[in-house]
């Protein structure tokens, strides 16, 4: 991610208010910033899926995110279900959000990443990419 990239990224982020609603799915907008968060952590490894969670086939998921569908979650990582980490105030999870990021462009590139859990390893290029288009996606959800 360039500095560029953050940059937009922070001001996009600065922009939600807990008067934001999605123009699709059912997230909070404080349930979709840790959402955002908690798929940083899980690049990180700081926080993992549920050991049963469902594995499904990587061209599944890259087909459903490629027509523009629903993206599974991984088990106990589900916002809408109670699962993930719970938002504070928004204020305070739009700064760990942003710092995440930050800490994930400040990586050195042969940083050991957690396996994704439907793709498996991922190198700091493939997390950045999806850290993008997650990001991408969502704060669109909330026309940010």
């Amino acid at each position: 991610m360039t500095t560029a990239q953050f940059q937009e990224f922070s001001k996009r982020i600065d922009q939600l208010t807990l008067e934001h609603k999605p123009t699709f799915g059912k997230m909070s907008t404080g349930q979709m910033v840790c959402h955002c968060t908690d798929q940083l952590r899980l690049a990180f490894g700081s926080l993992r899926p549920d050991e049963d969670y469902i594995r499904i086939d990587p061209k599944k998921v890259r087909a459903l995110a490629l027509s523009g569908k629903t993206v599974p979650t991984p088990k106990g990582l589900d916002q809408v279900k109670g699962g993930g980490t719970k938002p504070t105030t928004l204020e305070n999870d739009k700064l760990l959000l942003k710092a995440h990021l930050q800490e994930l462009v400040n990586l050195p590139e042969d940083y050991a990443f957690a396996p994704h859990p439907y793709f498996g390893p991922f190198d700091k290029k493939r997390w950045t990419n999806l850290t993008i288009y997650h990001l991408n996606h969502h704060l669109a959800q909330f026309n940010v």
